[in-house]
């Protein structure tokens, strides 16, 4: 079967203002939408050196839930970009792990933007300039040369951390932000006010407490009126 997508080429000397996917998308009519084709997952490259790894069990449940894990896939693409060195993961990090988890191997994917017209050293500048990479890793230290990043998903450390700011926002302590890696954002934040996560209940209770404090509203996501 051919797959149509609709590619986005970018020259050497492109600039592209920062988008989330969502915003990519919402612009585009949908009989232009990108056709979803199948990867093997192991042939994914991640573009953040962590994940948390709570979030992905989770998702492991989620897809094991599934009467039919391929539709509930399908449903749920990968964004990808795709380089003359490989095809990068923008976001659903911890979707791609949960697959790999329990032996899915292959995962839909649609192509957000092809850059395979750049050298490695310019698109790593394109993917950072647009936000498209998280370059710090599971102990918040960074940002690391992206040619250390993790070479396919199995590379990626558990993060306490991020578990936790998604923990927290399951918990309704922030809202779901579009913001490109928006969750480490918060994980960082909460990684310089809490010393020990290993209680993890105590530690969700605390960050729910952070979540009010006045720097924390700049943040993406941030409650800042309750109804």
């Amino acid at each position: 079967m051919l797959f149509c997508f609709l590619i986005l080429k970018l020259p050497q000397t492109a600039h592209l203002c920062v988008k989330p996917f969502d915003e990519i998308m919402r612009g585009v009519k949908m009989e232009d939408k990108m056709s979803k084709s199948k990867e093997q997952v192991m042939d994914l490259k991640p573009t953040q050196f962590a994940v948390g790894m709570m979030e992905v069990s989770t998702k492991i449940s989620k897809l094991k839930d599934q009467k039919d894990p391929d539709s509930f896939l399908k449903d749920h693409p990968v964004p990808v970009v795709k380089s003359s060195f490989g095809v990068f993961i923008v976001d659903h990090h911890h979707l791609v792990r949960a697959c790999w988890e329990i032996g899915i191997k292959k995962v839909y994917v649609e192509i957000i933007a092809d850059l395979g017209e750049l050298n490695p050293q310019d698109f790593w500048k394109e993917m950072q300039k647009k936000n498209w990479t998280y370059l710090h890793d599971q102990f918040g230290n960074g940002p690391h040369p992206p040619e250390k990043l993790p070479q396919d998903i199995r590379g990626m450390a558990d993060d306490p951390y991020r578990s936790l700011s998604w923990a927290v926002r399951e918990e309704g302590g922030y809202e779901k932000d579009h913001t490109p890696f928006s969750e480490f954002h918060w994980a960082e934040f909460f990684r310089k006010k809490i010393n020990d996560v290993s209680d993890f209940h105590h530690a969700v209770k605390e960050a729910l407490r952070l979540c009010s404090l006045p720097e924390a509203k700049k943040l993406p996501g941030a409650i800042t009126q309750k109804s």
